[in-house]
């Protein structure tokens, strides 16, 4: 069955309307006609991954979404390509595009550009039935490039501006800026009240020598289902947010050292609860290092110091923790 004008282009202008990130890789997924859509993007400084990361791979309909250092690496010719390229599916080609793709029949590649630069590829297959956008002429095809290109462009934007904000687009908790304003309104509330917060840094073990086996992406999933397991033990009242690149933060508002360590806890018994989906069949049992910190009251005039105290004595803790071997908590100078 052919795909008429009108449909590609009322597939073009739902990429255009689509307000989150997910949306559009769902559109993206199902381009008009019955084929299966992916993305095969060049990111040398590794930037593209974490903004897409908590997107891709997120269910039967998402899309591959796969990275190369270089386009170069594929094949020079594709640094070359300026409009589309139609064929059959050949392995020896084209499984770089569509890996695992033996059962594919018909294939369809559209560079993507920016200005004379060619930054990536879309790719449509089918298995069966005609070929993807069969039946649309080729300066329609090349336009849909470019609507993919632009809106691809609009999301990681937003995604930059999510990442270097208040979101860590990876988990989606609060960022580390997020958390530190938090922390110090934490403490200045219990210097006020004369009560007590305390903080918790939880750390990944090995993830370091995870990422050199698996690679980034397995460390990346590694960090969104530890922080998922982490998230459901975390009270509506306390602020939670990503540290650093293998860390989180826990502010616990009202909360003493002792009740704290009791949530550290339960954070441990959730992580050890079953081992976590890598992706490609690889599951592992991983583990983290707490430490606890408790603030005080004190002059009102510290609170700054004292938040950024309250999380060195914490990060402390977590090294005592980490020389320990790792898997438990420790509480650090209250």
């Amino acid at each position: 069955m052919s795909v008429p004008a009108d449909r590609l282009l009322s597939w073009e202008r739902a990429l255009l309307r689509t307000d989150s990130l997910d949306e559009w890789l769902a559109h993206v997924a199902a381009p008009p006609g019955g084929a299966t859509g992916a993305l095969l993007l060049a990111d040398a400084t590794h930037e593209l991954r974490p903004l897409l990361a908590g997107s891709r791979d997120a269910g039967p309909g998402a899309p591959r979404v796969s990275f190369v250092t270089s386009l170069a690496g594929l094949a020079p010719q594709v640094l070359e390509m300026r409009g589309v390229w139609r064929g059959e599916y050949h392995a020896a080609d084209h499984e770089l595009l569509f890996p695992g793709g033996s059962a594919l029949r018909h294939l369809v590649v559209l560079p993507l550009c920016r200005g004379d630069h060619t930054v990536g590829l879309y790719t449509a297959a089918t298995t069966a039935g005609p070929p993807p956008f069969d039946g649309v002429d080729a300066a329609l095809l090349d336009h849909a490039a470019d609507v993919i290109a632009a809106t691809l462009d609009r999301h990681l934007e937003r995604g930059r501006v999510l990442r270097g904000g208040l979101v860590d687009p990876l988990t989606g908790w609060n960022s580390a800026r997020y958390l530190q304003a938090r922390l110090r309104e934490e403490v200045a509330r219990a210097q006020r009240t004369r009560g007590s917060v305390a903080c918790l840094v939880v750390d990944v073990d090995r993830l370091q020598a995870l990422n050199e086996e698996l690679g980034h992406g397995a460390g990346d999933r590694a960090l969104q289902e530890l922080a998922a397991r982490i998230d459901s033990e975390v009270r509506a009242s306390d602020a939670a947010g990503r540290l650093g690149s293998d860390a989180f933060a826990i502010v616990l508002p009202d909360t003493d050292a002792a009740r704290a360590a009791r949530l550290a806890e339960r954070m441990l018994a959730a992580v050890r609860s079953a081992p976590v989906d890598l992706g490609g069949g690889d599951r592992r049992d991983l583990r983290v290092s707490i430490g606890i910190a408790e603030c005080r009251p004190a002059p009102e005039e510290q609170a700054k110091n004292d938040a950024d105290q309250l999380v060195a004595d914490a990060v402390a803790a977590l090294h005592r923790a980490k020389r320990a071997g790792g898997d438990c908590h420790v509480t650090g100078p209250t």
